[in-house]
């Protein structure tokens, strides 16, 4: 499996409520063994669901016994710490919309039980939602199959309408809390397209234009929105959604977008304005956005409708992260913020975004108005239309500023970036790497506003066709950057001009991720430069840069110039892909590794693919004693200090009884537990001390970015998951001077798990 590169979150996120409560634990006496646990007693009910199996009639209480209609879900009122299991397999037309909300800690889940494919919710255009949530809070919606298509007509696009396949919002003026969707695939939602501007346009079956703020983009996949219940009459204040994460998701052929967050403004015909979704200055009093939104590890795509339009259109949010999401071939714009506030945009892939339902823009990433405090780095970003697009463009909203740095963009068929900024705003584009094969590497239309700042600095201008535009005024300055390929445009005020070969590792290579792979970020080292390339040690020194390059290098204070430094990241003990070895058991002394595998297996295996290997470590019955099935590394110099262990981690079987597998364990030179992070019955844990708590559930086969950093200082450790904090100082189990193993094992019941990209610093 290709490294996910996720090696730096750019601040830290708060941690997500726990899914269940704290459990009690029995350990065996023998240090390594691990038993099973057992849930203390639950705060909630769970409620069981068969559309093939069940009755109205039941309890719904037990496997044995459980309802059979999303109508009978509707018509009740669920308490905080209550699950509502659809069951695997089974297929419900129409709409789920359970009532009721959860508490911090005690938030409700809706979730799958037995074995199958992941239940479905067909909405099949009888209604606007297919999962609906409204003035409700602290759910949290996991493995559920979401679609909302209403048939096709003579008339192309006739049958798009106001719909979506899961909608979470309010109207009742208060903040709402914690809201998670986990695992879901939602797709063929079939949504119409509404335009914001265009006034005066002539509709179209399905499309429509000069809509203004609020009745337009309202529709697709996922849907975070607010309204009032009198637009002549709105409250004195806005709803407001707060700690949203949407992740490990798939979302598919869905109109007008993949997800949408948009918060209430007031300006249809009648409404009072409130101002709480657009803002007019960066200060505005009156802009309330939703807070603490995440979406990550998510695959968007549009390939199968000829109406989707953006990946994701994110509008009205105030610190949110955006990272590791794969999205393909979409329309108008892969991620897009409007009227934002603090969003950070990282590790992600866009690709092939196309011109679409009447769109003007066919971008990669658009920091568009009324955006501040955005960063945009760490992304690859090709063969879309234009790669980057800065437009703070509307003359009403003349402020906002972005920071676009360590992006490789490449391959894109007009521009790799476009600017159509207004006086008053900042856009910082600096260590990019643009490899141009359109007739610009950056475009300014006639007819695009002008007038905003950008400065570029320290990033390689390449170019394979002669000639290619640049856009050179007084607010567009230059500073220390590479210019190469077939005669290439040098600005003239850029007077630190490099000009030459950046001397690419291979540019033509390309590289796309899929939706099992995730985002192919590996494919971006393409675009390193080698050691005699004029772009090393070439930079200009930029303060509060970041710290790191696009592959996690240390930025020096006399940096290379590009998204790339030369030298790989530094300061690391190991770091193993499993990608060159081949299929089939892994020996002991193989790349270092110690492999115990009695009566069972620990082999190479070509998952995701045979160039994306992992390790997959196999138990078929209850022997190996108490190393189990372990494949485990010794270093040679015990660690100390800060200690960073990243692997990405994989189970796609196993919840019974006694099913554990430590993905990872650290163990201090005395062979004491240190660190223990484990798959166990469904869920994620890791113990704080010597307490055993869960973070949240596992879905089977999907990846997990395990993040663990270890200080011997302080005796403690911080733990992630696919970048989200979800420990903060925990304590370890057992003293630890130093760290000196590392391994990933199964002791305890039969199944398996993957292990891959495993780096330790």
């Amino acid at each position: 499996m290709k490294p996910t590169l996720a090696r730096r979150s750019v601040r830290a996120r708060r941690s997500s409520s726990a899914l269940l409560s704290l459990l009690t634990f029995a350990a065996a006496a023998i240090s390594g063994t691990v038993m099973s646990q057992t849930a203390a007693a639950s705060t909630g009910t769970t409620y069981y669901v068969s559309a093939s199996g069940g009755s109205d009639q039941n309890s719904g209480t037990s496997a044995n016994s459980p309802w059979k209609s999303l109508a009978k879900v509707s018509a009740t009122t669920f308490q905080p710490g209550d699950s509502i299991l659809l069951k695997a397999g089974d297929s419900w037309n129409g709409q789920i919309w359970p009532k009721g909300s959860g508490a911090d800690g005690a938030p409700i889940q809706i979730n799958q039980y037995g074995t199958g494919g992941k239940p479905q919710i067909k909405g099949a255009g009888t209604v606007a939602d297919a999962v609906k949530l409204w003035n409700q809070q602290y759910w949290e919606i996991h493995n559920l199959d979401v679609s909302n298509n209403a048939p096709a007509t003579s008339t192309p696009g006739a049958n798009l309408g106001d719909f979506r396949g899961i909608h979470v919002g309010g109207d009742n003026g208060q903040r709402l809390n914690h809201f998670v969707i986990d695992s879901v695939d939602v797709h063929d939602v079939t949504g119409e397209i509404r335009w914001i501007y265009g006034y005066g346009k002539p509709s179209l079956p399905g499309i429509s234009w000069g809509n203004g703020w609020d009745r337009s983009k309202n529709t697709g996949g996922i849907v975070f929105n607010t309204t009032v219940q009198n637009i002549a009459s709105p409250p004195s204040t806005a709803t407001v959604l707060n700690d949203v994460t949407i992740e490990n998701s798939a979302i598919r052929n869905t109109s007008f977008a993949g997800i949408v967050f948009k918060q209430y403004t007031g300006d249809a015909p009648g409404a009072v304005p409130t101002g709480w979704g657009s803002r007019t200055t960066a200060t505005d009093p009156k802009f309330t956005p939703f807070t603490q939104v995440t979406v990550q590890n998510s695959y968007l795509t549009q390939t199968g409708t000829t109406y989707g339009a953006n990946g994701m259109y994110l509008t009205g949010i105030r610190n949110g992260l955006v990272q590791r999401n794969l999205v393909d071939r979409v329309g108008t714009s892969g991620i897009e913020l409007f009227a934002t506030d603090q969003v950070v945009v990282q590790y992600n892939e866009v690709t092939g975004t196309q011109l679409r339902s009447g769109g003007v823009d066919a971008n990669g990433i658009d920091t568009d108005i009324a955006t501040t405090g955005s960063i945009v780095q760490y992304n690859y970003l090709h063969d879309n239309v234009e790669g980057y697009l800065a437009c703070a463009c509307l003359d009403e909203a003349t402020f906002g500023d972005a920071v676009f740095r360590y992006n490789v963009v490449a391959n894109n068929s007009l521009a790799g970036i476009h600017l159509a900024n207004v006086p008053g705003s900042t856009t910082k584009v600096y260590n990019n790497t643009v490899y141009n094969t359109g007739a610009k590497v950056i475009r300014r239309d006639d007819n695009d506003k002008k007038g905003g700042v950008t400065h570029f600095s320290n990033n390689i201008f390449y170019t394979t066709v002669a000639n290619a535009a640049m856009v050179a005024d007084a607010q567009v300055t230059y500073a220390n950057n590479l210019y190469g390929g077939t005669s290439p445009v040098v600005p003239a005020g850029d007077t630190d001009a490099v000009k030459g070969d950046p001397q690419f590792a291979n540019p033509t290579a390309g590289g796309t991720g899929t939706q099992a792979t995730g985002p192919a970020l590996s494919a971006g080292l393409n675009w390193r430069p080698a050691a005699a390339s004029p772009a090393v040690d070439a930079g200009i020194t930029i303060a509060a840069n970041g710290g790191v390059d696009y592959n996690g290098a240390t930025v020096p204070v006399v940096p290379d110039i590009g998204a790339l430094q030369h030298n790989p990241p530094s300061g690391t003990v190991f770091s193993d892909n499993f990608d060159a070895l081949p299929a089939g058991a892994l020996a002991t002394g193989t790349n270092g590794w110690t492999v115990n595998s009695t009566g069972n297996e620990v082999k190479v295996s070509n998952t995701p693919s045979s160039t994306d290997k992992s390790v997959q470590l196999v138990r078929m019955q209850d022997a190996g004693g108490v190393l189990g099935t372990n494949l485990s590394r010794t270093f040679p110099t015990a660690l100390t200090g800060t200690v960073t262990v990243e692997a990405d981690v994989m189970r796609n079987d196993g919840v019974g009884e006694r099913n554990y597998f430590g993905l990872p364990y650290l163990y201090n030179s005395s062979g004491d537990q240190v660190v223990s992070v484990g798959f166990s019955e469904g869920n994620i844990v890791a113990y704080s001390g010597t307490a055993l708590k869960v973070i949240k559930p596992y879905s089977q086969g999907t990846w997990y970015h395990v993040k663990i950093v270890a200080d011997t200082t302080q005796q403690h450790f911080d733990l992630y998951l696919n970048g989200r904090s979800v420990l903060t100082d925990a304590p370890f189990r057992n003293n630890a001077p130093s760290i000196a193993r590392l391994a990933f094992y199964g002791n305890a019941g039969n199944g398996s798990a993957y292990v891959n990209n495993v780096t330790v610093r």
